[in-house]
């Protein structure tokens, strides 16, 4: 069942993303900007706040995917930016490949409507990530560095990328 998530979601988000993140981003921005997302963006009290503004929100979603009352997945979108994005969507390192990715997009995608658009942000060489979103109609809007977009859209500090990792990252867009 996708739902809107509650303040009580937030250890279980932080629980998969505090995985999630690291286990795609060590090898593409290192695990010093890895740990730095997380921990700006996965403690339970950075979840706990950005559910609670979403759900003051008109424009914004942040879902989660339960079963049996457990959280297997989650989504966040907002409108903060300079345009509407989805600006992270993980599911239980365990249960990818089942559908729930595809649910919560689903379900996202049906509360927006008809006629949106939005962006997101996926590094080049997440080759995973970026067959589900070609898979599911996104389109590349541009290239561009992702720890400074990211720091950006998601106001948060985030330290260059070093050597030798590689920060290219690519905005895709979906229009429903």
């Amino acid at each position: 069942m996708i739902r809107t998530a509650v303040a009580g979601d937030a250890p279980s988000i932080s629980a998969i993303g505090s995985v999630a993140f690291p286990a795609v981003h060590d090898e593409v921005i290192g695990a010093e900007a890895a740990a730095s997302v997380v921990a700006q963006t996965y403690s339970v009290e950075a979840l706990t706040a950005c559910i609670d503004a979403c759900a003051r929100a008109e424009d914004a979603h942040f879902l989660v995917a339960d079963e049996g009352g457990s959280v297997v997945g989650y989504l966040h979108y907002d409108c903060e930016g300079p345009e509407p994005e989805l600006h992270r969507i993980y599911v239980d390192p365990n249960r990818k490949r089942g559908g729930i990715g595809s649910a919560l997009l689903a379900e996202l995608n049906t509360r927006l409507g008809t006629g949106n658009s939005y962006v997101l942000l996926v590094a080049e060489q997440n080759e995973a990530a970026r067959s589900f979103y070609e898979r599911k109609g996104f389109v590349l809007e541009a290239r561009v560095i992702g720890n400074e977009y990211y720091s950006k859209a998601m106001g948060i500090d985030l330290p260059p990328v070093p050597r030798p990792y590689e920060d290219r990252a690519l905005l895709l867009r979906y229009t429903l």
